[in-house]
Order: C-alpha cells, then structure tokens, then sequence
C-alpha cells in the first residue's frame, strides 16, 4: 500500500514539475522517500492498533459421536458428506439384549405389584398369629399354675396305688393259706395273684406319672416354665413378623409401594438404554470420514469416537490479532472479513468477543514442572471471535464450510484516520484472490 500511495505522489509531483508549478530541486527530487517515511510513521504504523488485521479462520463445531450404549452395528443410514436433518437416524446397535431386559423387569414389575396386593392380607395374617400367642402365653402360665397341684395328685397316686398293692399281697397270701386248707378254691387263689400283678402296674404307672409331673415343675429357666417361655418365643417371633408386614405396608412413596417403584425405574433405564441403541443426528449437519460398517461391535466409551458429525447449523469465525495490536480492540467494533473462498467479496462483521487466552498459557494437570518461558519463544495471537453480518442472498454466512480462510481487519476507536486505508487494502486484498494462490 506504501508503493501504491508513492506512485500517486510520484505522479502528482511529475504533474506540477510539468506545468512548472514547483521547481525539480534537491528537496523534491529527495520528497518520495520523505513522502514513504511520511506515511510509514504517520499512518502505517499506527494503523497496526488502529485498524489492526490478522489471519481469519472459519470454524465448525465437530460432534464426535458415541453411543449411550455398547453393542453390535446391525445398520448404518449415515452416508458421508450428505446434508443429515436433526432427529435422522445415524445408525443402530442390536437390540435385542436391552429388549431382554426391558422384558424381563416388565415381567418383575407385574410380580411386585400382585406382591404388594397381597401384603395387607399377610398383615392381617400377623395380626391373626400375634393373638393365637398371646393367648398361648395365657394357656401355658394356667399349665404352668396346675403343675404343682398335679404333682401333688400323682403324690397320692402313687401312696394309693402301693396301697393297693399291699392289699393284694395280704389278700394273696391269706387265700393261699386257704387253699393250703382246702378252704378256698384254685381259681380264687389265682385271681388275688394277679390283682398282685395289676397293683404293680398301677404302683409303676402312678411312679411314672409323678416323676413326669416332678419335671414338668422343675422344668423352669430363671424361675419360668419352659412352656411359658416357649409360648413367648413364639409370641416375639410373631409379633416381629407383623412388624416386617407393617414395614412392607407401608414402605411407599408417592403412593406406590418401594419395590415396584425400584423396578419401574430400572425398568424405565432398561427402555431408556433401548431406545439408544438408535442413534440420531444432534442437529443438521453431515458425517465426514464415514468408515462405521454393519458388524462392527461399538463401547460407550468417551475416549473412543465412532464417527464425527459437522454442525452446520452454525458457523464461528475468528481472527488472530497480535498481541501488541489488540489493546484498542473492543467488543462491538466492526470489522471487514475477505475470504480466498469468495474473491471479490467483503463482509461485514461485528467483534463480538476476544479468546484472551494462548496455548502459550495453559497449564494442564501433570506431574511434571511447566517449563519457564524463554525469550526464543514465539508470541502467539490472540483470537477475536467476529460475527457476521448479511453476506448477500447467494451466500449464507452460517453455511460457511469450516477451514475456508482468508484476512479480516477491525476498526478499533483509535486513530481513525487510517481505517480508510485499512478499507482500501483489505478490498485490494480480496481482488488478488482472483490470481495470487494462497
């Protein structure tokens, strides 16, 4: 631009030495390099923070694409490069083994909720076996109370029954002194001999029934009758049965009882995790490098991507200003974008934000030491996120293919004398791209 604006000096001064306006001395002879110096200092030097310009870059956002879940490839719709709508099918998983799934706990929610019908009657069959042992409690402490008593009776039995037993004996031996005489029969004598063996009989069973009656009384843990104490075992046992079917009652939330609420929300992640076996497009946009084939077997696994979708729904650009050029550069300032994809073209654009931040400034979690800087090191730009404004009707500035590149100028609020000459460089700029390659 320089050697421009000195051509038109040089013609103008050629101009005025012709009709002899100035005299072709030393000074004008020496006034191009002036004029270049001039310029340099006066506008080309402060138009690097007035009007400053940097490489321009369009940017697409890149959806790398993994499924929720894991599973074989059984289709792919997806083809490459072709324009995709939001909610398109991508491709699908097998889906049999999430509709298993899905089957199975249907099946579980349909045995929980006839579960939890029947867990009111089950209470009341608690209620019903908590009051036959409390009323077992009762019967065994009035056994518990007639021990003693019985003992006492079987006491007597046996005092009567060995009295018997000495009767028989004298009956016995004075009918066989009889019949040493003749005086009684062989039958008679017989009979009071086995009323001997009878008594006997009586005299063991009585002893029996006492010594039963002994330890049933002794029978005690603590001072309690075993009995009692069985019956309020079976009193405790029952009565936390009821508590377990008071507990199952009444586990619910929100009206419903626990269980079947746990499986239907398993069962709604089972129909969730089947319905992503078909995964859709995120936005419009296009596949690009598509090589995900049918049989193909894919994880839900964040580091591993399957096929990178292009949104292009939305297009960023950004330019990168120099560091010691972007003081002056605000958001909301215009600005002038040329693109080499459309020579001939200027755009309109608006800042709308700065990236104040360098891969030179990241400092990423390691267990290593950052490096200090160096003074051989390269200061990178800073990007400055433009946006457009109407490019025309032939062009839509949010279709714009990512990685087109071209320069764009801002026009800050600072020496603004030379955004005139930015202008004029950046239409010149996009004319070459007629001819000059990039």
């Amino acid at each position: 631009m320089i050697l421009f604006l000195t051509l038109i000096y040089l013609a103008f001064l050629a101009v005025l030495v012709k009709f002899k306006i100035v005299r072709f001395n030393l000074f004008w002879k020496l006034s191009p390099l002036l004029w270049m110096l001039m310029l340099t200092v006066v506008l080309f030097i402060p138009m690097q923070w007035g009007a400053p310009s940097g490489a321009v870059n369009v940017y697409r956002m890149v959806v790398e694409i993994v499924p929720n879940v894991s599973g074989e490839v059984i289709e792919v719709n997806a083809q490459g490069s072709k324009p995709i709508s939001k909610g398109d099918v991508l491709f699908r998983l097998d889906p049999q083994p999430y509709q298993i799934e899905v089957d199975r706990l249907l099946a579980a929610v349909k045995e929980a909720e006839q579960t939890a019908k029947m867990l009111p009657a089950g209470l009341a069959e608690a209620d019903a076996n908590v009051a036959q042992a409390e009323a077992a409690i009762v019967a065994a402490k009035q056994q518990a109370a007639s021990l003693e008593s019985a003992l006492v009776a079987a006491k007597a039995n046996v005092d009567r029954s060995e009295a018997q037993l000495e009767l028989a004996r004298s009956d016995s031996e004075r009918a066989f002194k009889l019949l040493a005489g003749n005086a009684t029969s062989k039958e008679d004598a017989a009979t009071k001999e086995r009323n001997i063996e009878l008594a006997l009989a009586s005299v063991a069973a009585s002893k029996a029934a006492r010594k039963q009656a002994e330890l049933a009384l002794e029978s005690t843990i603590d001072g309690v009758n075993t009995g009692v104490i069985e019956a309020q075992t079976r009193l405790k046992a029952t009565q936390a049965a009821k508590q377990k079917a008071e507990l199952a009652v009444a586990s619910t939330i929100n009206g419903e009882n626990t269980q079947v609420a746990q499986l239907r929300a398993q069962l709604a992640t089972a129909r969730y995790n089947l319905a992503q076996t078909t995964v859709v497009a995120p936005s419009d946009g296009f596949v690009i490098g598509m090589t995900l084939r049918p049989g193909q077997r894919v994880a839900a696994f964040p580091v591993r991507t399957w096929m990178a979708f292009v949104d292009s729904s939305s297009a960023q650009i950004a330019v990168g200003v120099d560091q010691n050029r972007l003081r002056h550069v605000k958001p909301g300032q215009k600005a002038d974008v040329v693109l080499e994809l459309f020579p001939g073209r200027t755009f309109s654009a608006t800042v709308d934000r700065i990236a104040y931040i360098t891969p030179q400034g990241q400092l990423q979690p390691a267990g290593t030491v950052a490096a200090a800087p160096s003074s051989s090191q390269k200061t990178l730009p800073f990007g400055v996120v433009l946006t457009l404004d109407e490019a025309g009707p032939d062009i839509d500035i949010h279709e714009l293919p990512g990685g087109a590149t071209g320069t764009a100028a801002i026009y800050t609020d600072s020496v603004k004398a030379t955004h005139l000459i930015r202008r004029v460089m950046i239409r010149m700029e996009t004319f070459m791209n007629y001819i000059v390659p990039s």
